[in-house]
């Protein structure tokens, strides 16, 4: 019997040891609306970061079609005022960028502390952005 429960005990820890790759590279669900330890913190300020960085995008190319639009009886105004806003938004990114890094400047830069406050600018920056772009 105990050479059985042996047997037994060997072979669930074999499996465990050989099953453990695929559990583990599982993606784990987190609620970014029930956040409850840090690193939730992180993953759900890079998620919307993402987010943060296609609505942006989107708004310039949402821009640049009205832009269009509204100045098809004068194109060549029309791309000076797209080329200037593309201008622009180039300096504003490296605005933008050495902000948030002043930002979180009193954190040390290899702390996730650090990436998250940047993380957390840039979200907030870009929806400034995005609600000046619309009102040109």
């Amino acid at each position: 019997m105990k050479r059985k429960k042996r047997i037994f005990v060997v072979f669930s820890i074999l499996c465990c040891i050989a099953l453990y790759p695929i559990y583990a590279s599982q993606p784990i669900e987190i609620n970014c609306n029930n956040i409850t330890v840090s690193p939730e913190v992180d993953h759900c300020a890079r998620e919307k970061l993402e987010e943060s960085k296609k609505v942006l995008l989107n708004t310039l190319r949402k821009f640049e079609d009205r832009t269009k639009r509204l100045y098809s009886a004068d194109q060549k105004l029309g791309n000076d005022l797209i080329v200037l806003v593309k201008s622009s938004q180039e300096a504003w990114i490296i605005y933008r960028d050495l902000n948030c890094k002043l930002e979180a400047f009193e954190i040390e830069e290899d702390n996730p502390a650090y990436i998250t406050t940047v993380n957390n600018c840039v979200i907030r920056m870009n929806s400034e952005r995005v609600e000046m772009l619309d009102g040109l």
